[in-house]
């Protein structure tokens, strides 16, 4: 039922998207927070801030081992992931794609102080088609940003399409079983802080997670996002999850929220039968409890 509920487009999103405030309006507007560098040194302090700001994440989504590859980074935003490639890879071709053009000038300006050269290509988030030919690329990646697209499955289509028979798809979305979700949401931000609280958990997630106008940010169970991919002829695998360091700032939260009356039973199971790992990271269900889920896909073999 969750995983329903944060599929589906509220009407607020549909009325968003219908007046031209689609994902590139508000991706022009409102970036990942990146700044100004002035050297490669610079903005590579940067990138490794950033994925320290999730824990694990880079042994998830990793950026290195991609040498003499065709790499897509679709949805590249400013430019941090694609000063990984540049950084610990040494790929024969990289792309950085993305519907906001404001991102792409950005990044292409970052990864001037970077080695590698990168081909940048705008999407038409409507559209959603890739200009590269069939079984070109090698390695598609894309961190953070399915979640936020309209057409899903067509990209999950064009996807299919460029990648070679043995290439990799490693992609990052929100997970719906996750702290975030159920212990920042679910109690820290509707019931002790009362922000939006009529409004349903999922709706309060878009608010919660990059700006209360983006207009699409879902999360996803595990299984209900691998079956999308299973779908368009994609072998499934979860790679797992990560931590946010925000969330790990909630866990002081726990016993208070389930001492609240006021908390639905679907967050106060979640909350109630969590576990902890040698690090002392909440897990549900075996996995790491954070926003971050993992995923690596590759093309189903063809049938002899």
């Amino acid at each position: 039922m969750l995983g329903k509920i944060a599929f589906h487009l509220t009407r607020k999103i549909k009325r968003s998207l219908a007046r031209g405030k689609g994902s590139a309006a508000y991706w022009n507007a409102s970036m990942v927070a990146t700044r100004s560098f002035r050297t490669k040194e610079d903005s590579l302090e940067h990138f490794h801030w950033r994925n320290a700001q999730y824990p694990g994440y880079l042994d998830l989504m990793p950026v290195s081992g991609q040498d003499e590859k065709v790499v897509v980074d679709y949805g590249c935003g400013p430019g941090n992931d694609l000063v990984g490639f540049a950084s610990f890879s040494n790929p024969s071709k990289l792309y950085g794609m993305d519907v906001s053009e404001t991102a792409i000038g950005v990044a292409r300006e970052r990864l001037a102080l970077h080695d590698q050269s990168v081909e940048f290509i705008r999407l038409d988030e409507a559209e959603n088609e890739i200009p590269l030919p069939s079984g070109s690329v090698d390695y598609l990646h894309s961190s953070g940003v399915l979640h936020h697209c309209l057409h899903l499955d067509k990209i999950i289509s064009e996807f299919h399409r460029i990648l070679k028979p043995a290439g990799k798809v490693s992609v990052m979305v929100y997970n719906s079983a996750s702290i975030w979700y159920h212990l920042y949401v679910g109690y820290v931000w509707k019931l002790k802080w009362k922000r939006n609280s009529e409004t349903s958990t999922a709706d309060a997630f878009r608010m919660t997670t990059d700006g209360r106008e983006c207009p699409i940010s879902r999360c996803y169970e595990k299984n209900e996002f691998m079956d999308l991919f299973s779908e368009a002829g994609f072998v499934p695998s979860h790679s797992g999850n990560s931590m946010s360091l925000h969330e790990l700032g909630c866990m002081e939260y726990r016993l208070e929220a389930l001492a609240d009356r006021r908390l639905p039973n679907e967050h106060r199971d979640f909350i109630s039968n969590l576990t902890f790992d040698p690090r002392g990271f909440p897990m549900h269900k075996g996995d790491v409890a954070g926003i971050n889920a993992c995923f690596t896909f590759r093309k189903q073999p063809e049938s002899t």
